[in-house]
C-alpha cells in the first residue's frame, strides 16, 4: 500500500511539540461533522468528545502495513502507566465501500475497543473531511489484488515502541481489486478544539509520550494561542 505521509513547514526548534507543530496561522478547529459509528449512531466529531484530545486517524481494515501499526503504537501508548485519560482515538475509514460497521469494529478491537471507529456516508464526505484536517486526498489504485490476509510487523520498524507481540491482522475481503493510497498523519485537537499536532509515520512513541500530557492539559475553554 502507498501511504502519503505530508507536513507542513513550521518553526520546530520553537515548539513545545516533539510532533509536527502547527504554525498559529494554519490552526484549524476539529471539524464540526457527524459520521456513522461502528454501532450505527451518528457520532459528532466534535461535540461527542468535548474535553478531550482528539487523535484523528484515516485508516482502512484492508491496510497491509502502516495502519495497523500506528493504531498499535496509540495502544501501546494510552495504556501506558501515567498517560491521560482524556484522549479519544478517532479512526476514520477511507475505505467505506468495504468497511462495514462489524469489519470496521473488529479490526479495531485488535488494538483497543476502545477506539472510536467511524463510518463517512460518501465519497463527498469523506472529502470534505480531509479538506477538513488539511490532509491530503485518498486515492483508490486499481493494481493490487490481494487473495490472502497480511500479517503486519508488530516491531513498528524503526519506530520507538515497546509493543508486545500481538499479531495486527488485515480483514481478509477476499479478492480485492483496489489498493488505497492515503495521509499516514494522526491530526491532534486539543480539548480547546483547535489542532495543534501532528504525527506521520513513522513518529517514536517518546513524541507521544512527550506531546500528549501538554495537548490533555489544555482547558476547553482556552483560546488557540494557549496551545502554542
Amino acid at each position: 500500500m502507498l501511504v502519503v505521509a505530508a507536513c507542513g513547514s513550521n518553526d520546530e526548534a520553537e515548539s513545545r511539540y516533539d510532533g509536527l507543530a502547527v504554525p498559529e496561522s494554519q490552526l484549524k478547529q476539529v471539524p464540526d461533522m457527524v459520521f456513522s459509528d461502528t454501532d450505527g449512531n451518528d457520532f459528532h466529531l466534535a461535540a461527542d468528545t468535548q474535553g478531550q484530545v482528539r487523535l484523528v486517524y484515516q485508516m482502512f481494515t484492508n491496510c497491509p502495513d502502516i495502519c495497523g501499526v500506528q493504531l498499535a503504537q496509540l495502544a501501546s501508548v494510552l495504556n501506558r502507566p501515567g498517560a491521560p485519560a482524556n484522549v479519544a482515538v478517532l479512526a476514520v475509514t477511507v475505505d467505506p465501500d468495504r468497511d462495514t460497521p462489524e469489519v470496521l469494529r473488529a479490526y479495531l478491537d485488535q488494538f483497543s475497543d476502545d477506539f472510536v471507529g467511524l463510518i463517512p456516508d460518501s465519497e463527498q464526505q469523506l472529502t470534505d473531511l480531509q479538506n477538513a484536517l488539511g490532509a491530503l486526498a485518498s486515492i483508490k489504485i486499481f493494481e493490487t489484488t490481494t487473495t490472502e490476509t497480511h500479517q503486519m510487523a508488530s516491531d513498528g520498524g524503526d519506530m520507538d515502541t515497546d509493543m508486545d507481540d500481538t499479531d495486527m491482522t488485515a480483514m481478509d475481503h477476499g479478492d480485492v481489486n483496489y489498493d488505497i493510497a492515503h495521509d499516514a498523519r494522526v491530526f491532534a485537537y486539543a480539548p480547546n478544539g483547535y489542532g495543534y499536532a501532528q504525527y506521520p509515520h513513522p513518529t517514536r512513541q517518546t513524541q507521544f509520550d512527550h506531546d500528549l500530557p501538554i495537548l490533555a492539559g489544555i482547558k476547553p475553554d482556552a483560546p488557540a494561542p494557549a496551545g502554542l
